[in-house]
């Protein structure tokens, strides 16, 4: 098999696997970028110098674009082809419930989906910052975990998930940038403050904050309209763009919730969720609620009408009977 036919097994492979996905162009783009430093080369002889299994065709078309690695403890003598400018985005909280690479791992969520087709387009890699791992490459093979930020110190919480930062990933991290920026690399922090406040004041001199989308729901439809300005604008500008504040395309005015045993709230989402925090409202699905995106949360709606549709499954989730 030569290369160019190897290419195109990826190729179709690559569809395969995003066909629901993300678009493939870019990550496709960036294949024909490095196959040159592959002729010559038959398929055989990449799997054996690149050590890899030759049943993931997708991890070789990976490989093949972006064979870089930090690993947690780091790889001193890997230099990578090409690193100008990279950027690292936080984890996400929908996950596979299987061992795979961290690419795979965080793939359910829509957010990390649009991002990853941003950094594919604008960058010359990306890497995931996770409070459970580290700095890690999407490539990298990682277990499923529970663990959530927003305490400083490291505890469980009522559903058995960790909370915070351990203080040795931290330093993990420190470590991690270290070596990047020493590299000479310009690295892009596309996260919440809650993954860029715990960092050193040293590092943070050393890399840049991209600003998340405020707004509930926000992130996901900027980068995707970031994603189509990289066609004819800067990275540079669309960044500054993706930091900008954005009017509300959904605004939320006070108005009354109903419950089938709760009864009846006036207020704002936001309020409401305060009220009635022991039951763990969310306050993502409450605003898309009050703003009519969805039809109820937690047996909470706004049209009184479907209050009689309302039940309770075996397991507590809430329900709307089909009409006929």
């Amino acid at each position: 098999m030569t290369v160019r036919e190897f290419k195109d097994r990826l190729t179709e492979e690559l569809r395969t696997k995003y066909k629901k996905d993300s678009r493939p162009t870019p990550i496709l783009d960036r294949l024909d970028l490095h196959l040159k430093d592959f002729e010559g080369y038959d398929s055989a002889s990449i799997m054996n110098e690149k050590n890899i299994q030759s049943d993931v065709y997708l991890s070789m078309l990976l490989q093949i674009c972006y064979p870089s690695r930090i690993k947690m403890d780091i790889d001193e003598n890997y230099q990578p082809i090409t690193k100008k400018r990279i950027a690292i985005v936080n984890c996400k909280s929908k996950k596979q419930d299987y061992a795979c690479s961290a690419d795979e791992m965080y793939s359910p969520s829509s957010v990390y989906r649009i991002q990853r087709e941003f950094f594919l387009k604008g960058y010359d890699d990306w890497y995931i910052i996770s409070s459970e791992y580290g700095i890690i490459h999407p490539n990298q093979i990682i277990e499923p975990y529970n663990r959530t930020l927003g305490l400083s110190s490291v505890n469980m919480d009522k559903n058995n998930q960790i909370q915070g930062w351990e203080e040795s990933t931290l330093k993990q991290v420190d470590n991690q940038l270290t070596y990047m920026v020493n590299k000479g690399w310009v690295v892009d922090f596309h996260v919440s403050k809650k993954y860029f406040d715990p960092l050193s004041k040293n590092i943070k001199k050393q890399v840049n904050l991209i600003k998340q989308p405020p707004g509930i729901n926000r992130i996901e439809p900027v980068y995707n309209e970031g994603v189509k300005k990289l066609d004819t604008e800067s990275l540079e500008d669309v960044l500054e763009f993706l930091s900008k504040k954005q009017p509300p395309k959904f605004v939320e005015t006070p108005k009354r919730f109903y419950h089938p045993v709760h009864g009846e709230y006036y207020g704002t989402s936001a309020k409401m969720r305060l009220k009635y925090s022991k039951f763990n409202l969310n306050n993502g699905t409450l605003w898309l609620l009050s703003t009519s995106q969805v039809i109820q949360h937690k047996g909470w709606v706004i049209d009184e009408s479907l209050l009689p549709n309302l039940y309770q499954t075996d397991s507590g989730q809430w329900r709307i009977k089909k009409q006929k």
